[in-house]
């Protein structure tokens, strides 16, 4: 049920954004990655809230109500939100009790009960209710205690803070009881990749938190040539004087990215009925900019090979989400996208963000933001970190030194979540 994007839309900035004065859900929602041992995503929790609250933004989604969470489900669609995996929604003990919104597919979705739910009689009524009807069901924040491990038999997810080393025993020790559920443990608030690694030792079978995305450079090792040839070629495309010629060229040389740009561009999704056959057909039907941005992405993937693949989505989600935002703000929408595709580059590929941007013919602007300078750049990519974070408060601080109103978050968001996933099912 969710809104596909309209014909071209990958090869036009604005083409799924609301027209002027358009009705549509104004809803703010994050997503925050629950990757397995391999670091390979398993699902999503999502993070609402209502936009137009600007006074009482919680940093968690025990603020969302049951119109909240179906305004977004119905507006984005759950494989635009998860790419086809799990959503871990938050709920209230008032939603709980109340019945969950007819939007969520049971098959689809976690629902995680928050920690100051306790296990008395109406809830554990409400959770057999649920179970029954095909929910899966997570604790979140848990703590064992005799007012909740009443709910433990009921859970197929157990989140427990990574620093919570006697939890995790008395879980442990509970769950490996004879006829006891075989919950599976999620630790949560994982920030390094030492946590990560000691949480893999402890037991636990998923992990949430940004250890995926923290940067463990060496600054002494070299790129491999590949991967070397692959951020020479990123910055060729960015020459803004490219010509149709030029960037065919560029393109034409790399056979996978030929196979993925094509593949793409003729991918239903996007509309077209002829079959496209070449790179330079493509460069006719969709424009130089678009198909050097789909170009740009893709070789942000070579790059990322031996990185979790989650760090490239997010990457293309933020440069779109600056490209967006950028329109009409100073940067220019293609500075927004190259300093939201470069973000993450440090982690993507070990290396000090110094390093990397000196290979890279960034515009100054770009090139101060991404090594932390204060400027238009660096503000419109401090807020497009905080909304993907589920940081309102600070989101709505930046977005008011940027001049940007909380519509213009939730569009370009949900364009670029839209985008991302067009993209991820084409490849």
């Amino acid at each position: 049920m969710g809104i596909r994007a309209q014909a071209g839309s990958v090869g036009n900035p604005d083409a799924v954004l609301p027209a002027a004065g358009a009705a549509a859900p104004q809803v703010f929602i994050a997503r925050q990655p629950i990757f397995d041992r391999s670091r390979k995503v398993f699902g999503y929790e999502l993070l609402f809230r209502a936009s137009g609250d600007a006074t009482t933004c919680g940093s968690g989604s025990e603020q969302a109500t049951a119109r909240v969470i179906t305004d977004a489900v119905l507006a984005f669609g759950l494989d635009t939100l998860t790419m086809g995996h799990l959503a871990f929604i938050n709920v209230t003990r008032d939603l709980l009790l109340d019945g969950m919104p007819a939007a969520l597919p049971a098959n689809r979705v976690v629902l995680e009960l928050l920690e100051d739910i306790e296990a008395d009689s109406e809830v554990l009524a409400a959770v057999r209710l649920l179970r029954r009807r095909g929910f899966a069901i997570a604790l979140d924040d848990f703590v064992l205690t005799d007012r909740t491990a009443d709910l433990v038999p009921f859970a197929d997810f157990i989140k427990v803070d990574v620093q919570a080393r006697s939890q995790v025993l008395a879980l442990r020790n509970l769950l490996a009881r004879p006829g006891a559920r075989r919950s599976a443990l999620l630790a949560e608030k994982v920030e390094t990749v030492r946590q990560f690694e000691s949480a893999t030792r402890q037991g636990f079978t998923y992990f949430q938190g940004y250890f995926f995305g923290r940067p463990t450079t060496e600054s002494t090792k070299a790129l491999p040539e590949s991967r070397a040839g692959h951020l020479r070629l990123l910055g060729a495309l960015q020459d803004p004087n490219l010509s149709v010629h030029a960037l065919e060229d560029l393109i034409r040389h790399d056979a996978l990215l030929c196979y993925r740009i094509l593949k793409t561009v003729n991918c239903t999704a996007f509309g077209h009925t002829a079959r496209v056959e070449s790179v330079r057909q493509a460069l006719v039907m969709l424009g130089i900019d678009a198909v050097r941005r789909w170009a740009s992405i893709w070789l942000l993937a070579g790059l990322g090979e031996t990185a979790p693949a989650e760090l490239v989505t997010m990457a293309t989600v933020r440069a779109r989400v600056c490209e967006l935002l950028a329109a009409g703000r100073g940067p220019r929408p293609a500075d927004g996208f190259m300093l939201g595709l470069c973000s993450l580059l440090d982690s993507i590929l070990g290396q000090p963000i110094e390093t990397i941007v000196d290979d890279l013919p960034l515009s100054g602007e770009v090139r101060e933001a991404l090594l932390g300078g204060d400027n238009d750049c660096r503000r419109l990519l401090d807020c497009a970190v905080s909304y993907e974070r589920a940081a309102w408060d600070e989101c709505l601080r930046l977005a008011t030194t940027a001049g940007l109103a909380p519509r213009a978050l939730v569009t370009a968001h949900g364009e670029a979540l839209r985008w991302a996933a067009d993209l991820h099912r084409a490849a």
